[in-house]
């Protein structure tokens, strides 16, 4: 019994030292091979399309068969995207091939990978080179030739080039780039339709084979809202397809610009600076008007920019008094002859205490916490070494309101004293510019640039700020107004209380109606305040929304319209690619094959000595204590002792 209860004891008195078992454990991972197929439109563009179908379709499945037998094979379409597919229809519409090793690298980290298989026609419209990434790549990357390298008999609207947006009555450019091959001594005829109506033709002559043409039409925009337009090319005889004959393209037709007034006292270089700069941005007409002979209504305008007004010899403000009745965006542009005093009186968020006549040459320190519209780097660096204005020699009080954009600096000294600064004050906005000379910087501009960008970007920006009128409806849906035909139309909508405090309790209902007058019903889900709603894709064409929610006693509601535009990308290049299937390989030290040589890829990888299973060994440290068996010795020891010691009569 001693035996057992020092046994006991003493086992006890060692697990209290807490040991630790030291265990080595070895895993095996087995080789996995990749098999990446190009699911595009231009694997199946002209007469490979049966091929690809019947006969190689076939053969791939007899191929993963035979790989599956020996190793982990994981299969993949790649075009748009990359996801695992097995069964491909080849109907993306873009071609990324780089994003392949993104999804390598992404899901089979420290993965046991043999060999990845890419089987392409080596075309590829969207992402980096991929040879960059084979280069890199520690895995052997075989490659499957398809397609055809032969240039084949082809017509193509390769690209159009034009505006977004236009405006009503207006002619607006149209860029059409026409690619022709092994078509030399042809002839077609290029239409650009509208509404079932040619508004434009040419006779188009093919001088090589490989033929480019760019071709400029002069179009007229005569209806307001989004118009589509369809571009074609006659085709040939015996063109490989025609399916790149066509393009269509969709133009927003805009009633009018934002009408901006330059009001000045008299004439001056300033005024021609900012007219110039302005012009530069299509969304801007400007009209410039003396300020003793202007008789049109200013109710006409989106923002009145004052230079040097009031004056100091002008009597009736009722102009200036009407605007800020009528809370209209103004910009003030001070100078010598700007009265101050006048200034002070319309309460524009600035106080100005001329401490003498004086003027001081100020240049700008822009103010980094300036908040209300952004400025590149470029506007930022080129500031700072402009040309001064011209400032009056002031104390400036700002209301709370203020913002400035950029602090005077007087010589080398950097002052509190605003150069550039905006308020809002209820609906109404306000900038002053405190002094005179901004022509100097578009000067200044050209003699460091060449050219007037970063001027025209800053005065353009300062202009959309004062002039955009902001949205104060407690009911917005906003979505994108052109998409392409492989992108989900996703609306985003948002309901304000009175407060304008976000709010979504009530459900939305969204119509969606297509050019058919089809219509497509939705509620949008929550996310956290707000509503959104993906729609998914939709077919090339025009389409109206509206969106209705009841919330209280009050209905609200919001339409717009967006479009859908056709994806083309994979008919316009239709000549396979090899020598890029060849040299990815080749950088990855492994070797490009055809389709009818699967039997050679398979025994080529099969034959490859690095393409083993992989042990992974690792040592592990574990409590003694935490062994169960250790638990029912001891337990076995107690219990052998008191069944004794009962049986013997010791208890």
């Amino acid at each position: 019994m001693a035996a057992f209860r020092f046994a006991v004891i003493s086992l006890l008195s060692f697990f209290l030292l807490s040991p630790l078992l030291k265990m080595q454990v070895t895993q095996r991972q087995e080789p996995i091979m990749l098999f990446f197929q190009d699911n595009s439109q231009s694997v199946i563009v002209g007469q490979d399309s049966a091929f690809i179908y019947d006969t190689y379709n076939e053969e791939i499945r007899r191929f993963f068969a035979e790989l599956e037998s020996d190793y982990v094979l994981y299969t993949h379409a790649f075009g748009e995207e990359v996801r695992e597919l097995r069964d491909y229809d080849y109907q993306d519409r873009q071609t990324d091939i780089s994003e392949i090793f993104s999804a390598i690298e992404t899901r089979y980290t420290n993965r046991n990978i043999g060999a990845v298989v890419i089987a392409s026609d080596g075309i590829y419209n969207r992402g980096r080179n991929p040879i960059y990434q084979s280069t890199s790549s520690y895995t052997p990357v075989y490659t499957i030739a398809l397609g055809d390298t032969t240039p084949r008999k082809d017509l193509i609207i390769n690209r159009l080039r034009h505006n977004r947006i236009t405006y009503l009555n207006n002619i607006f450019p149209l860029e059409i780039t026409v690619e022709a091959r092994q078509a030399m001594g042809e002839n077609s005829r290029l239409r650009v339709i509208h509404a079932g109506q040619t508004v434009f033709e040419q006779r188009v002559s093919f001088t090589s084979d490989a033929h480019f043409e760019t071709i400029t039409a002069e179009l007229e925009a005569t209806e307001t809202g989004i118009k589509r337009y369809r571009v074609e090319i006659e085709p040939i005889e015996d063109e490989i397809t025609l399916e790149n004959n066509t393009q269509d393209f969709f133009i927003e037709v805009i009633d009018s610009r934002q009408k901006i007034l330059i009001m000045a006292h008299s004439p001056h270089p300033d005024v021609g600076a900012l007219k110039f700069a302005i012009e530069d941005n299509e969304n801007y007409e400007v009209e410039v008007a003396l300020f003793d002979e202007f008789d049109g209504s200013l109710e006409a305008y989106n923002l009145i920019i004052w230079h040097q007004i009031p004056n100091r010899l002008q009597r009736d403000l009722s102009l200036l008094n009407q605007a800020m009745r009528e809370n209209m965006a103004q910009l003030f542009v001070l100078g010598p002859q700007s009265n101050i005093a006048g200034l002070n009186r319309l309460q524009t968020g600035i106080q100005i205490n001329l401490r003498s006549s004086g003027f001081n040459d100020s240049r700008a320190d822009i103010n980094e916490n300036f908040n209300l519209f952004s400025v590149s780097p470029e506007i930022k660096q080129l500031l700072s070494v402009l040309p001064p204005l011209s400032t009056t020699f002031a104390n400036y009080n700002l209301s709370p309101a203020t913002q400035v954009f950029a602090w005077q600096r007087i010589g080398n000294v950097s002052t509190d004293y605003p150069l550039i600064a905006f308020s809002e004050v209820g609906e109404r906005k306000t900038g002053i510019i405190m002094g005179e000379g901004i022509w100097r910087w578009r000067l200044g501009n050209f003699a460091r640039e060449g050219n007037h960008r970063a001027f025209n970007d800053l005065v353009s920006r300062m202009v959309q700020y004062l002039s955009v009128v902001e949205d104060k409806s407690f009911f917005r849906v906003n979505t994108q107004n052109f998409i392409y035909e492989n992108q989900p139309v996703i609306f985003e909508a948002e309901l304000y209380n009175r407060s304008y405090e976000l709010i979504n309790e009530p459900d939305i209902n969204l119509t969606i109606t297509n050019e058919d007058g089809v219509e497509f019903d939705y509620i949008p889900g929550r996310t956290g305040n707000t509503y959104t709603l993906n729609a998914g894709v939709f077919p090339v064409g025009e389409y109206r929304y509206r969106a209705r929610v009841e919330f209280g006693n009050e209905t609200y509601s919001a339409d717009g319209i967006f479009t859908v535009s056709p994806l083309n990308l994979e008919s316009i290049n239709t000549v396979a690619d090899h020598s890029l299937l060849y040299q990815m390989a080749q950088n990855s030290g492994a070797k490009m094959f055809f389709p009818a040589e699967l039997d050679l890829l398979l025994e080529e990888i099969r034959n490859r000595q690095d393409i083993r299973p992989v042990l992974y060994t690792q040592h592990e440290f574990e409590d003694l204590i935490n062994l169960r068996w250790i638990f029912f010795l001891l337990l076995a020891l107690l219990t052998v002792e008191w069944f004794i010691r009962k049986y013997a009569g010791s208890y």
